[in-house]
């Protein structure tokens, strides 16, 4: 992580969203819990795929934050996504 992304990580500004995908891909979001901290919103969403409830698709779920620049998988450019990831290492 830059060191800009480490000064945000710590201000509640990231909320757990739900992904409403369709057949062109993602629709619309709908956000149910925030504003909270990065690690906040890590536990959260760890506690949701360990024990997800019998209406929830845990997998739908994501962290959504201040726009941010992510390096491409290739390593060839990069682009800007308010899509954090929910292990620390990303």
């Amino acid at each position: 992580m830059n060191q800009g992304v480490e000064m945000l990580k710590n201000k509640k500004q990231f909320y757990i969203t739900e992904l409403k995908m369709g057949d062109d891909g993602l629709e619309f979001t709908v956000d149910y819990g925030g504003p909270f901290t990065l690690s906040k919103c890590r536990r959260f969403l760890e506690r949701m795929f360990k024990n997800p409830g019998n209406m929830i698709n845990p997998y739908n779920f994501s962290i959504r934050g201040p726009e941010r620049k992510v390096e491409s998988v290739c390593g060839t450019h990069n682009y800007k996504s308010p899509w954090y990831g929910t292990r620390e290492d990303r």
